[in-house]
């Protein structure tokens, strides 16, 4: 019965680390954390998933097929947890729900523990880069500089992008002589070299192969610029494909 009970918690912690890399995949593809979070518990619970909100998956092939998975997941998943349920408490006796009841406090700290661990930005941070690294090359190949929409702020958008290879408007030159700014309107805001060091971009700043960088733009003008995947935008019915210059 103790087993049981232990597996049951760790079907639970499974079932919201799978939730967390999804949500990551969704937001390879263009989305924000809050919209890909809400379409993943969408698509695992079967409930709350609009026809407003769904047009943003259902227009893109590959968020199409991340859903079709995510839904396969839930209901074999759903059932999984259900059965194992029933059949712990249906041939639980006297004596072992005495002895359910004194570990369930301790099962309350374990999962109470796995909780504040992902409300740790630190690891957070590691986990969704680590994450978001294979999520990419699994979509997307390994040569793909690696894009996430942060937040978004009316037609603008930060991202936060990974560069496997630099593009070609910023190859060997300044931030101030690839004329990112003037010409296409994007704003690189800060730096991580590969070997952790940040700091603020600025006009004499050259961007290096594996740099971290956050960028301010337009959606559509930065997955221009920095990558080359099917992508669509909210405000448009049918996909739109971009091919780095």
């Amino acid at each position: 019965m103790v087993g049981s009970m232990i597996m049951f918690v760790l079907l639970i912690i499974f079932y919201i680390l799978i939730a967390d890399i999804i949500t990551i995949f969704f937001r390879l593809t263009g989305m924000t954390e809050e919209r890909a979070r809400f379409q993943v518990i969408s698509l695992l619970t079967n409930s709350g998933f609009t026809t407003q909100e769904s047009e943003a998956v259902v227009t893109s092939k590959i968020r199409r097929r991340l859903a079709r998975a995510t839904m396969l997941f839930g209901y074999a998943f759903t059932v999984t947890i259900l059965s194992t349920t029933v059949n712990v408490f249906m041939t639980m006796s006297d004596s072992e729900l005495g002895a359910m009841l004194l570990l369930f406090p301790a099962l309350l700290v374990v999962l109470g523990g796995f909780w504040m661990m992902r409300r740790s930005m630190y690891l957070k941070t590691i986990f969704d880069g680590w994450i978001e690294r294979i999520g990419s090359r699994i979509m997307f190949g390994k040569d793909r500089n690696q894009v996430v929409l942060v937040e978004e702020y009316g037609t603008m958008v930060v991202a936060h992008i990974y560069l496997h290879t630099v593009p070609p408007i910023l190859r060997g030159v300044t931030l101030a002589e690839s004329g990112i700014m003037s010409d296409h309107s994007l704003m690189v805001m800060l730096v991580k070299s590969e070997e952790g060091d940040a700091q603020q971009a600025n006009g004499g700043t050259i961007l290096q192969p594996k740099d971290t960088i956050m960028v301010l733009g337009k959606r559509k003008t930065i997955r221009d610029v920095f990558e080359s995947i099917e992508i669509t935008r909210d405000e448009d019915p049918e996909p739109i494909y971009v091919h780095n210059k």
